[in-house]
């Protein structure tokens, strides 16, 4: 059964109002004649989004929240790259830790205290940067409610952090931990957060333009229109090529590769199959193809409950059991999802960890490895003791049919096609599956409601944050605060992943990590899917040349770090062409191609059903 949190008749309505002519081919942006009724501004208008300076990237998301200390969104983390610095980067050579706002280090003999000598730079209201930056930064960290609770690893381990003088900051450590080196945390302006002391949390960080220290400083912006950025000219690193990089938000994404087209977009990520092969070949477009340091995982809701033990939400008791996640898993075809969903773009996923990751990223032998096998899980959910019903679903020993709700992200139509195929699996072993498509997935999750979701992280050479949203520390506080991922909650797991972050050797790391990553693929609190291969485009007229991350046969978006938009030049060339939002055919073709959306969706929803 299928719950769909959206009409179908809303679609319809905005098919209908598509035949009006072009204009919602457009990219969503205000103009000054006429301004959404909930659009935000800040204090810049803007009303000019191309240019030969202009570094235009094309984008989906809205950022909901500019505080850096509580964002999570991938709009989110390309804010904080931009907009701030961090005293470590990750190079762009090989993910290796060099110099950022801090130009060297050292670590005492007992690995217990680091000390970082900071560089010459300047925040950008002329303010200098010193030591009592970073200080003020971890005192937000250790002192806020909220942003402790998202940082437990960083309060654990750190026990206090020390200015000795300008540029010189002291960090003493609980225990020596290699985490310090790897951190991405960015650094905010003392001079602006001291105003909100003890309310950090609450901080909307939204008066414009933002205070920061990156190659480029946010401005202005409208909610669900755009997102522009002023070069800072006196970075510490050299000024970036581009005058304005300016977010350009698309609701559609083929509207967006047509504005590429167009040459009124610069720069594009996430393509599927058939907008690479759209835009490959076109004489301004040049296209990147790289592995991604993300994954994508469904996760199981294997016993909502908080740290204090309050049970909450309405989850299926099975799903507490291991045994029965792992039948679940092995009632998944992952190669088949890569090849059907995402046109073969991808790899299989083992491990919370990506293969990008070579050192420390873990793969099951053939002998560990939980393959496709609907005979197996069959047999491992009759040894769970769910037998067969009268209707064909699975109950559980008191009499509970095995019927599970499974969330799916509304509009992400790659999540759609996952969940359909996952769920004719599921119930070829008689477990039943009831979907409810919504845009509120996350909240339901967090709130107990959903049995199943999918879930989706980029993850940093240092992967302890990720691994510790798996741990029983990160159990909510409260129900819905959303800080685990599943809800898991196993010893041992915790016990590895504390240990490799005190661990100073490289190789027996790796090896707690390997067992970590053995276990949550054992238990499958979260069964991974995909590593996705990222798939860009980008105007080749217009830009000179992008830095990638990793250097060979990296990714340009999705980077840890602003290079490849501190490096991004403009040639003083562009592209002759027609603009989406004039080309009265555009607007014809939106239409058709709205229509066979529709069409399109609906038949998905008719094989659902004829499967079911």
């Amino acid at each position: 059964m299928t719950q769909v949190r959206r009409t179908w008749r809303r679609i319809a309505a905005t098919t209908g109002v598509l035949a009006i002519g072009a204009a919602l081919a457009a990219p969503a942006y205000a103009t000054d004649e006429e301004e959404p009724d909930d659009q935000e501004v800040g204090d810049g208008a803007y009303d000019e989004f191309t240019g030969d300076n202009v570094l235009t990237i094309a984008t989906s998301q809205s950022i909901e929240n500019w505080n850096p200390f509580i964002q999570i969104y991938v709009i989110e983390h390309q804010f904080r790259q931009l907009q701030y610095d961090t005293l470590v980067r990750m190079s762009a050579e090989d993910y290796s830790p060099t110099p950022g706002l801090a130009e060297e280090w050292e670590e005492s003999e007992d690995g217990l205290t680091w000390t970082f000598h900071l560089r010459e730079a300047t925040w950008h209201d002329g303010e200098p940067f010193t030591a009592e930056d970073v200080e003020y930064t971890y005192h937000i960290i250790a002192n806020d409610p909220d942003i402790s609770a998202r940082n437990a690893d960083v309060n654990e381990l750190i026990e206090s952090v020390e200015a000795i003088d300008d540029h010189t900051v002291q960090f003493n450590l609980t225990t020596p931990s290699v985490n310090l080196e790897g951190s991405d945390q960015v650094i905010v302006p003392k001079h602006i957060w001291e105003e909100h002391e003890g309310a950090w949390g609450d901080y909307g960080n939204d008066d414009f333009p933002i205070v920061g220290i990156g190659p480029y400083q946010m401005v202005d912006f409208s909610t669900d229109a755009y997102i522009r950025y002023e070069v800072f000219d006196d970075y510490w690193q050299g000024r970036a090529g581009f005058d304005e990089i300016v977010y350009q938000y698309y609701t559609e994404p083929d509207t967006s590769v047509a504005a590429l087209e167009a040459g009124e977009v610069d720069l594009i990520g996430g393509l599927n199959e058939a907008q690479m092969g759209r835009v490959e070949g076109v004489e301004h477009i040049s296209t990147n193809v790289a592995p991604d340091r993300r994954w994508l995982a469904f996760r199981f809701n294997t016993g909502a409950v908080t740290r204090d033990g309050q049970e909450f939400g309405s989850g299926h008791p099975a799903l507490a059991d291991p045994q029965v996640r792992r039948a679940l898993h092995h009632a998944v075809d992952k190669q088949e999802l890569i090849d059907r969903v995402r046109g073969g773009y991808g790899e299989v996923a083992h491990s919370i960890v990506p293969n990008v990751f070579s050192t420390i990223h873990w793969s099951p032998s053939d002998a560990e490895r939980i393959d496709f096998d609907l005979e197996e899980a069959a047999r491992l959910l009759d040894e769970a003791g769910y037998e067969t019903g009268d209707d064909g679903v699975r109950v559980s020993p008191d009499g509970q049919p095995l019927t599970l709700t499974f969330g799916v992200d509304a509009g992400n139509a790659e999540r759609e096609g996952a969940a359909q195929f996952i769920t004719e699996w599921f119930e070829e072993i008689g477990v039943g599956v009831e979907t409810t498509i919504s845009e509120d997935v996350q909240d339901l999750f967090d709130d107990g409601e959903l049995d199943i979701a999918f879930t989706g992280w980029g993850i940093n050479p240092n992967p302890t944050y990720n691994l510790n949203r798996q741990s029983c520390g990160q159990l909510p506080g409260a129900p819905g605060d959303g800080s685990s991922d599943a809800f898991y909650c196993n010893e041992q797991y915790d016990s590895l992943v504390r240990a490799q972050e005190s661990e100073t050797d490289a190789e027996a790391r790796a090896e707690l990590l390997f067992e970590a990553q053995q276990i949550l693929y054992e238990d499958s609190p979260l069964v991974f899917l995909w590593y996705p291969t990222v798939m860009e485009a980008y105007n080749s007229t217009k830009i000179a040349d992008f830095t990638t991350q990793p250097a060979d046969a990296g990714m340009i978006m999705g980077q840890i770090g602003s290079w490849a938009y501190h490096s991004a030049a403009p040639t003083g060339e562009t592209v002759d062409g027609v603009s989406t939002g004039l080309l009265i055919g555009v607007g014809v073709v939106v239409l058709l191609g709205a229509v066979i959306l529709v069409l399109v969706l609906l038949r998905r929803r008719q094989t659902a059903e004829d499967r079911e």
